[in-house]
């Protein structure tokens, strides 16, 4: 499966990058919201996953954007700061999962893998 991997802290989207290259996916990877409808556009990934907190537009609102032009592509979401109403509106976009980014009660590999794996079936 090729996956888009949208994410503004560069550590952190070069060890998921090469993680999920390690599962056997191909990763293309976008710094911000535009580089990744850029992206979505060259790259034409079977999924998304996208930052929740970015500087241009936050995950809901690129999300949206994508959108506007593809209702179908599968989405996951990371986010550090995870609240009901993200939630709900990402419910509403079709995102599949939102794994939280640093928590010491989730396995971020192990819930990125399954949420995966659902994609995938």
């Amino acid at each position: 499966m090729k996956i888009l991997l949208v994410d503004d802290e560069a550590d952190f989207l070069i060890l998921m990058q090469k993680l999920i290259e390690s599962w056997g996916h191909e990763v293309a990877v976008a710094s911000n919201a535009q580089q990744a409808l850029q992206s979505l556009k060259n790259e034409q990934p079977d999924a998304l996953i996208v930052d929740y907190i970015m500087p241009d537009l936050n995950g809901l609102e690129l999300l949206r954007k994508i959108r506007e032009t593809n209702r179908r592509i599968p989405a996951i979401m990371f986010t550090a700061q995870p609240t009901i109403k993200a939630m709900e509106a990402g419910r509403e976009l079709g995102i599949t999962a939102f794994i939280p980014k640093f928590s010491s009660h989730v396995n971020i590999q192990e819930d990125l893998k399954i949420a995966l794996d659902l994609l995938q079936k």
